[in-house]
């Protein structure tokens, strides 16, 4: 008698867990261009029109066979969108990028409230997470961001900005983080609503190097914490932070090995050793393919490539890991459509892989 297959949010589950899996599961970061040059809609269209965000990713988990996703991603849909007066800019069938935050001083930030609903793109946002987890919460591992306290204040005040603050007024910039606090508890509290299980808290402004893990423990971390005791620390990981401790190196070299690891930079079997004993919260470990990678290589060098990591996880290290695909990104649709090919070479190579 066949034995039947896990779910795929089974599967991610048991590979989490440690446990072998019936087949490895998938992972995707980031899909939104690919999914809006694949199936031919406007970024207009994607950021404002929920059911349709919601049937693209529908349409994307499925088709391309994604265990765990993190879906409608954008960061104008995360909570700091116009409806908060941050500055949006298009350009073309480009993705928006914010321009500035309406935060100048204290008098700017004693006018800012949490909203009391949520209205414009984060709306939007939460519609179309409700449309996703009706159809498939509970059969895949579905994940969406909402933004941390830091990322927030970045977005109010500018990044640049921000950063200065820190060193040069840090009584304001904290101000602005007990605000951000608050701010961000709110976001999580309605992404949870949606019926979403795995929220994540997301410092996205944060990446090795940025700052000094002791400037991070010390006026940044205190407001994460606070973000998930409000809504529960077990229901919103932040995944995406690799600053390393206070004064230990080996610490930073650890973190900087995980994100390497992670996102697939620089297409490394050094790199999956070097960081194969840490995790990334909320995720199997990755066997990553980058997105240099998959835009770059044919379907056989990347097939080969993974041959290689999971030898190295699963026979030297016993890690059942899961196929990462940090960026599926492309800037058109003959890009798209051979981006595609190689993710059902995947596939194929997935299926018939003997675990």
């Amino acid at each position: 008698m066949t034995k039947p297959l896990l779910t795929p949010r089974e599967r991610v589950s048991r590979c989490m867990r440690g446990l072998k899996p019936d087949k490895l599961p998938v992972t995707v970061i980031n899909s939104n261009t690919f999914m809006c040059q694949y199936y031919g809609a406007t970024v207009e269209d994607y950021l404002q029109k929920p059911a349709l965000c919601a049937d693209l990713n529908l349409r994307f988990i499925q088709e391309f066979e994604v265990d765990c996703n993190i879906v409608s991603t954008g960061y104008i849909f995360y909570g700091a969108g116009p409806e908060l007066g941050v500055e949006w800019k298009f350009a073309g069938e480009n993705f928006p990028g914010n321009v500035s935050g309406p935060i100048r001083n204290k008098s700017d930030l004693l006018k800012m409230k949490v909203p009391e609903h949520p209205a414009g793109y984060f709306a939007t946002y939460l519609e179309s997470i409700s449309l996703i987890c009706d159809r498939i919460g509970d059969t895949h591992h579905l994940k969406a961001s909402f933004l941390g306290p830091f990322s927030l204040v970045c977005f109010l005040h500018g990044l640049e900005e921000t950063l200065l603050s820190v060193v040069s007024d840090t009584a304001f910039f904290l101000d602005c983080m007990a605000f951000t606090t608050e701010l961000s508890a709110y976001l999580g509290r309605h992404l949870l609503k949606t019926g979403l299980r795995y929220p994540i808290l997301n410092e996205i402004f944060l990446a090795p190097g940025m700052m000094s893990p002791d400037t991070y423990y010390t006026h940044i971390y205190p407001a994460v914490l606070a973000v998930q005791r409000r809504i529960g620390a077990e229901l919103a990981s932040n995944s995406f932070t690799f600053m390393g401790l206070p004064n230990d190196v080996e610490s930073r070299k650890r973190d900087k090995a995980l994100y390497t690891a992670f996102f697939g930079v620089g297409e490394s079997i050094d790199a999956v050793k070097a960081a194969s004993q840490y995790r990334v919260p909320g995720y199997p470990y990755p066997a990553a393919i980058s997105g240099r990678a998959l835009t770059a290589w044919d379907a056989g060098r990347i097939v080969g490539f993974l041959d290689e990591m999971l030898a190295e996880l699963i026979e030297n290290q016993g890690i059942w890991p899961s196929i990462s695909y940090a960026s599926v990104q492309a800037d058109n649709r003959e890009t798209a459509l051979a981006i595609a090919k190689k993710i059902r070479a995947v596939n194929r190579f997935r299926d018939a892989y003997e675990l």
